[in-house]
């Protein structure tokens, strides 16, 4: 009986602080794995610093092609940055969602043991 009281007062305590924790340390993996601030940094440079120099002179047809290879190339990067923050982002609400679920879980394991135990008692004493 001291046993359990022990484990009850583990499970409900130490236990809740440690599922708590591995949530938190998946939070931090996913937001460090994503890169999140450094991607929103670099939001709007150019895709793999790709682009074209422009040249000395005033040319307008080498002027334009140079510009539009750079837009290209920076809106590439917005766009892929922008996905990688959205998986990000997505992975890290499924962990707290997740977590809150083993929470739930967690609460509850016990007094699903329990009643299952009792239940499987009573059947076992309607069988006799």
């Amino acid at each position: 009986m001291r046993f359990a009281l022990y484990y009850i007062r583990w499970h409900y305590s130490q236990g809740i602080v440690d599922l708590i924790g591995v949530v938190r340390n998946f939070i931090w993996f996913f937001y460090t794995f994503f890169s999140i601030p450094l991607l929103l940094k670099t939001l709007f440079q150019p895709f793999e610093r790709l682009g074209e120099r422009y040249s000395k002179g005033f040319d307008i047809g080498a002027w334009a092609q140079v510009f539009v290879v750079n837009s290209l190339m920076r809106a590439v990067g917005v766009l892929l940055r922008l996905f990688l923050i959205f998986m990000g982002i997505i992975f890290i609400i499924s962990t707290v969602v997740i977590g809150l679920l083993f929470l739930v879980a967690w609460i509850l394991a016990p007094l699903l043991l329990f009643f299952l135990v009792t239940y499987g008692l009573k059947l076992m004493s309607l069988g006799h």
